[in-house]
């Protein structure tokens, strides 16, 4: 709609939410993925912030299950000149930031093609398998929850303390506890009598009688709130 509002309950704006893309991994020296690079509590915690978030969420390939395997920046120029061209390039680029030109993969080989390809193999094992279920759980809870379904922006409160190291994400009455710390700690979150955990990263999570919630090192939950003083 070029012209005027858009029609009730519509947002006007689309917006992509997401913890890594093809463009953020590929232009990396070594491509490493997210799953590279955090460990698999702190993957939950993205994937949580992920398809929580009020935006159209996009998950790269094999993100889902924390596939191991770079996403290299390759190309296959059939022009010689061109193809040395990238390759020199791409090495002068990282040789600026500090890298050994040597360590960074040649785009035009067919090894930096076959070293990006998924390992599928990976999917029955651990922890690949529990990521995949983590992101599935969240999938059908974005479906299910009318709070976590509308991508109206109006009603999202986000709360941290970078010290402390938590991050709270308020959707009407879900709210998404995130602890960043290497340590368990309570969180106030304002929680009233009845209400409900609906999905954790970690078996220890608790509401506490106080109305906030005990969440261990990097972990991340989901609770419906009830209304504090009900």
């Amino acid at each position: 709609r070029p012209h005027g509002r858009p029609p009730h309950g519509i947002s006007g704006h689309s917006f992509l939410g997401y913890l890594q893309n093809h463009d953020q991994i590929g232009n990396r020296a070594l491509g490493e993925r997210s799953s590279q690079l955090l460990n698999v509590g702190r993957l939950k915690i993205g994937a949580a912030l992920v398809l929580i978030a009020p935006f159209v969420p996009m998950l790269f390939q094999g993100e889902e299950w924390g596939a191991t395997a770079p996403f290299l920046y390759f190309t296959n120029h059939e022009d010689p000149e061109l193809g040395r061209s990238v390759t020199e390039g791409r090495r002068r680029e990282f040789t600026a930031f500090g890298w050994d030109p040597a360590e960074v993969p040649d785009p035009q080989t067919r090894e930096t093609f076959q070293r990006s390809k998924l390992d599928w193999s990976e999917l029955d094992e651990e922890p690949h398998s529990d990521l995949l279920e983590w992101h599935r759980w969240l999938i059908q809870l974005r479906r299910q929850v009318a709070d976590l379904s509308d991508g109206c922006l109006e009603g999202v409160e986000v709360n941290f303390d970078e010290t402390a190291k938590w991050f709270v994400v308020k959707r009407g009455a879900v709210v998404v506890a995130c602890n960043l710390n290497s340590v368990s700690q309570n969180i106030s979150a304002q929680f009233g009598p009845g209400s409900e955990i609906l999905l954790a990263s970690d078996d220890l999570v608790r509401v506490t009688p106080d109305g906030g919630i005990q969440l261990p090192a990097d972990s991340v939950a989901i609770v419906r709130r009830a209304e504090v003083g009900r």
